[in-house]
């Protein structure tokens, strides 16, 4: 068995270990109002990029939704839900000398924690995928 000190010090070492693993999550601050973003941003299939950001905002939610694509003036399929409900199917293309579009919607902000959705499916099968929660007042 070993001594009571080597102890200390795994349990001390595992501690710190879960410290560094572990990341601290918070909102994004902009400048000191006391609404946050939060946001997420991912990679999609063959380079693109998607970041979701919802605020909230009274009784609603903004959602801003923008798409880093890696080729110009492709066709792409958005689709938003928020809470199992089905808010956006709409087509869009990034403009003629961008690589991207985006997406801004609103949406009610009920009781309780709001989870987001946006899924984007571009030309040859690309595809992105972004989730996020809003925590509830």
């Amino acid at each position: 068995m070993p001594s009571r000190s080597v102890r200390y010090l795994a349990v001390f070492a595992l501690v710190g270990l879960a410290a560094l693993v572990t990341p601290l999550a918070a909102p994004a601050d902009d400048g000191g109002d006391d609404e946050a973003d939060v946001r997420v941003e991912r990679r999609c299939t063959d380079g693109s990029r998607i970041r979701l950001r919802a605020r909230e905002n009274d009784d609603a939610l903004r959602v801003v939704l923008d798409v880093r694509t890696t080729r110009r003036s492709a066709r792409w399929l958005v689709v938003v839900v928020h809470e199992r409900r089905f808010v956006l199917r709409a087509v869009r293309r990034p403009g003629q000398r961008s690589r991207s579009f985006t997406v801004r919607l609103t949406v009610p902000d009920w009781p309780g924690r709001d989870t987001v959705v946006a899924r984007a499916l571009g030309p040859r099968g690309q595809l992105c995928r972004a989730a996020l929660t809003v925590p509830g007042a």
